[in-house]
């Protein structure tokens, strides 16, 4: 793929963070251009440059993709006395069960290693998936330099032939990726592959983007341009999917206008998901890098079916082992074909203590291993799409007391 000039100064000026020995981190949302420029970086850098993708590690092979590229990086270290790790989808990697592992590894290397001023490193992610797990030690992320993707300007218009052409410019916003896709035919944009890529990311980019983008986004398609958001991490997601207008006001490009979009603007809320594909996905990002969790709620077998088939398509996409605490009274839902059925899902069951009921009182997904707290999470019957969310939250509660659900699920029982 052609790099925009853009693009070209941007390759550049991450390589020399990196030459740096810094730590580059990147967020784009989807088809804003993040593998092709990581791949361009490590053409620039030539032997010195390491890859790995974060989107082939699986729950299998985790530990040695990990190993891998440490193996690499100390053979360019010893070759060349210089080593860069390109880590692209790194969420992706860190959600998997070792993920809090492979997050120290990283730290010792590009932080607290021997050679670590010898190692520089680029990391990219989307915005909705965590560049960080919640653990003891100093955050990686921390130490990294956030650089912004090249957005598309008046020369990368010009550079495809297409400066002053306002459906260009209303077609791909921001998005310098989108913008190398157009073709010129007999002096004229041909925008064909760009419609079609944008309108099948749209729906993509509304998931993606902070919450406040998505209020902004709505604002815009509702009201007409406005001001950016004053939230740097909106106006940075935003981008790519904007353009100017004059007056320092903004539009959203034309596949955010049209009806999928505006569907999707309309569904995406901060609340629990009302579907039941989104809730499963919900749920397995909750559990992104966590090796365990203790899911308390009195009620989770209230319809003993309908929560086996969500752990079983949870178990499509996430290894992390679950562990079910509910009431006694619930003990009648249970047979054992049922208890053993979630067994085989690597998912156990218990039933409270009569003792605990009434301090267990709250829903939530504690974290075991090396991460800190967990979840409040909604009702078991909204996680499993009988009951409609309303205003239903997962909220992220790094003081919850494991100790005190460690303790209750000693004292519990088996069905």
């Amino acid at each position: 793929m052609r790099l925009l000039p853009a693009q070209r100064r941007w390759v550049q000026t991450v390589c020399e963070h990196l030459i740096d020995g810094e730590i580059v981190v990147v967020r784009g949302v989807p088809g804003s251009g993040k593998t092709t420029l990581l791949h361009s970086v490590a053409r620039e850098l030539g032997d010195t440059s390491v890859t790995t993708l974060g989107r082939s590690y699986t729950e299998q092979d985790q530990d040695e993709r990990s190993e891998d590229f440490r193996a690499r990086v100390r053979a360019a270290l010893d070759k060349h006395g210089t080593a860069h790790l390109l880590f692209d989808d790194y969420p992706h990697a860190l959600r998997r069960t070792r993920g809090v592992m492979l997050q120290r590894q990283l730290l010792r290397l590009l932080v607290d290693g021997e050679h670590a001023l010898d190692v520089g490193a680029l990391f990219t992610g989307r915005w909705a998936r965590s560049m960080h797990l919640v653990s003891s030690g100093s955050p990686l992320v921390a130490r990294a330099r956030g650089v912004p993707l090249p957005t598309a300007a008046e020369e990368d218009f010009e550079a495809v032939r297409c400066a002053g052409a306002r459906g260009v410019v209303e077609a791909v916003g921001g998005n310098a990726a989108l913008l190398a896709k157009t073709a010129v035919v007999m002096g004229r944009p041909v925008l064909h592959q760009v419609h079609e890529t944008a309108a099948a990311l749209a729906a993509h980019w509304i998931d993606d983007v902070p919450w406040e983008a998505v209020r902004w986004m709505t604002q815009v398609v509702r009201d007409g341009p406005a001001a950016l958001p004053e939230d740097d991490s909106a106006t940075e997601a935003l981008a790519p999917l904007v353009f100017p207008v004059g007056e320092g006001r903004y539009d959203v490009v034309r596949a955010l206008r049209a009806d999928a979009a505006r569907t999707a603007l309309e569904g995406r809320a901060p609340t629990w998901p009302d579907r039941w594909e989104k809730s499963v996905a919900t749920f397995c990002e909750l559990l992104s890098g966590v090796p365990e969790v203790v899911w308390v709620d009195r009620y989770l077998t209230s319809d003993t079916p309908e929560l086996l088939r969500f752990v079983q398509d949870v178990r499509a996409s996430c290894g992390t082992r679950i562990r079910l605490l509910i009431a006694a009274d619930q003990a009648d839902r249970l047979d054992a074909a049922t208890v053993a059925a979630f067994a085989a899902l690597d998912c156990t069951i218990r039933l409270m203590h009569r003792g605990d009921r009434r301090r267990l009182h709250d829903r939530q997904l504690i974290f075991l291993g090396d991460l800190r707290g967990g979840v409040v999470m909604p009702t078991g019957r909204v996680v499993l799409c009988q009951d409609p969310p309303g205003s239903a939250v997962a909220v992220r509660a790094p003081l919850l007391d494991r100790k005190l659900i460690l303790e209750a699920w000693g004292r519990a029982g088996t069905p």
